[in-house]
């Protein structure tokens, strides 16, 4: 066996072969590396988005900011995204939401959270029920953080950390679908007052997730703090149960989006074009009578000459005189341009990735009758769908404002935890029923189609009365008549139904509506009596048009028998 010299050292010359080997073998292993990286980013040139390592079953942090990025700027400047998204938006939200509880103390909570200035500008107001559904459909992600009163009052106040901001989901190890920690990080910027400026500080958080409630709760993951009492409520449509974040979900009409843009601004130029030229001239003069038409049809305007236009073009209505070897004629553009409804199936993807008709996106010419009764149902129960979403959000964010209140002990009643944290909220007991007060909350949207508010109340009259014509005590007249003002879209039913069903005096029981005896009937009107015609001033009074006094009356009959019917 030989030996060598390597840096001072003798070495067996099979050990420097071997190590030539691993050195080469290193070298052609960073080499496919970087040809692995360049194919990637090949990949990405050719309009494909890399996945992460993760098993491959989602993208990466950064595709995904690539995609919101796209997404919002679709949704700013593309007119097909915007439409398509602000339709869903407003039949979801356009006709309001209502979210109350039947018990009166619980919906003094959830109505003094709504009024909250700072909870309406964030997540109660109509404006912003619409702002946060376009944003849930442009980046897939909404992450809700819980603000309580430091006071423990029980005040929840609630607030959305961007999408940008969420680094990481940090799950539970042995259930990837149970979501610990949220990884917040993100530039803060503070106004100095000594300097005048903006100045930024990279900070790092974690947030809990809103049903993580572990008995440990260590202050910090490393050197982040933990936000233990700010916990997260994140909600992420547009991808599969097993990613981490949603996709935004107009993310596979964006293509489509741009390729019909493209297709409209070349179809743009095209009509430019052919407007560049309006006639042709024909002569067989040669090059000199064309050098004497080009003279003629020439503008003087800007060449200096004075007096100034000494050769305008010809008014509207004007006659054109020629010799036989002159022929004008207007240029035929007929058939000889790219008609623009060529571009119509780029159009139906990005209707069909959106869940809309074709007729939503303005050609209405396609829609009749028939097909639009067709495209309603599917139209119709996606819509449902995400009203569905919303009623369980918002239900699970009122159910957190009401355990916070019992917390704070604003609102009498005990929260008990079970064994993984889940918070048990029961309220004192009925001394009438001697079980818990109700605890439930009702999310209301109002009917998605304006034709359904006809059969809706015939279904509540229906239900309440089992087809009879009294209360068959399926519901009190109270619930129906809530019922009611909801199907006709009262956003404000609450004080109707106070000053319609005021609560009974003190020491006074009170008797469901369906029990109670019959409703006297209102007394008869007063007649209206006028001075008689043709006897001014002598004071004769008669009654005036005695078919319309008894007009009168008989409506007002017919109301007092359809009321004595609802109330049994």
């Amino acid at each position: 066996m030989g030996y060598s010299e390597r840096g001072g050292i003798l070495v067996p010359d099979t050990w420097a072969e071997r190590g030539q080997e691993v050195g080469a073998m290193l070298a052609n292993v960073q080499l496919l590396t970087e040809r692995l990286a360049e194919l990637e980013l090949a990949l990405e040139d050719q309009g494909w988005m890399r996945l992460s390592q993760e098993g491959q079953r989602e993208f990466s942090r950064a595709a995904l900011r690539k995609i919101t990025q796209l997404a919002r700027l679709f949704y700013l400047k593309n007119p097909l995204i915007r439409r398509g998204v602000n339709v869903q938006a407003n039949y979801v939200f356009g006709q309001g939401v209502e979210i109350r509880s039947d018990n009166e103390d619980v919906n003094t909570i959830l109505q003094s959270w709504q009024d909250d200035a700072k909870n309406q500008a964030e997540l109660t107001t109509q404006q912003a029920h619409l702002q946060t559904e376009v944003e849930l459909q442009v980046m897939a992600n909404l992450f809700f953080v819980f603000f309580v009163d430091a006071r423990k009052r029980g005040r929840v106040r609630v607030r959305t950390i961007p999408f940008d901001q969420v680094e990481d989901v940090i799950a539970d190890p042995e259930d990837a679908k149970t979501p610990w920690f949220y990884k917040r990080v993100w530039t803060e910027a503070r106004l100095d007052p000594a300097l005048g400026q903006i100045m930024g500080a990279n900070r790092t958080e974690y947030y809990p997730d809103w049903r993580y409630r572990p008995a440990q709760q260590p202050a910090t993951i490393g050197d982040s703090p933990v936000r233990w009492e700010s916990p997260v409520y994140h909600i992420k449509v547009g991808g599969l149960s097993d990613m981490r974040f949603g996709v935004s979900e107009v993310y596979a009409a964006l293509d489509w989006a741009k390729a019909y843009t493209q297709f409209l601004e070349n179809w743009a130029t095209i009509v430019r074009s052919y407007a560049s030229f309006a006639w042709q001239l024909t002569t067989k003069a040669g090059k000199a009578g064309v050098a004497a038409a080009k003279t003629k049809l020439g503008s003087t305007y800007g060449t200096g000459l004075s007096g100034g236009e000494t050769n305008p073009p010809p008014i509207p209505g004007s006659t054109f005189i020629g010799a036989d070897s002159v022929n004008m004629q207007p240029i035929r553009t007929a058939g000889a341009t790219t008609s623009a409804e060529d571009g119509r199936r780029l159009l139906l993807m990005v209707a069909s990735t959106m869940g809309l008709p074709e007729t939503f996106f303005g050609d209405t010419s396609v829609g009749t009758l028939a097909t639009a009764k067709s495209l309603d149902r599917p139209t119709e129960l996606q819509m449902r769908q995400r009203q569905m979403l919303w009623q369980d959000i918002l239900g699970n964010i009122a159910r957190y404002v009401v355990e916070q209140a019992v917390r704070a002990g604003t609102l009498a009643g005990t929260v008990v935890e079970e064994d993984d944290g889940t918070p048990i909220v029961t309220l004192p007991t009925n001394d009438e029923t001697g079980e818990p007060a109700s605890l439930d909350i009702h999310v209301t949207f109002p009917p998605i189609l304006e034709r359904d508010i006809t059969e809706s109340v015939a279904a509540i009259v229906d239900a309440a009365t089992l087809g009879g014509q009294g209360l068959a005590g399926t519901l009190d007249l109270e619930m129906v008549t809530r019922m009611l003002l909801g199907a006709l879209g009262e956003q404000n039913a609450d004080e109707l139904l106070a000053k319609l069903f005021p609560p009974p005096a003190e020491g006074e029981e009170e008797v469901p509506m369906w029990k109670r005896e019959e409703l006297a009937p209102p007394p008869p009107p007063a007649p209206v009596l006028v001075p008689a015609v043709g006897q001014p001033g002598q004071g004769a009074e008669v009654e005036e048009d005695q078919l319309q006094q008894e007009s009168f009356g008989e409506a007002l009959r017919e109301f007092r028998d359809a009321v004595r019917g609802i109330s049994g």
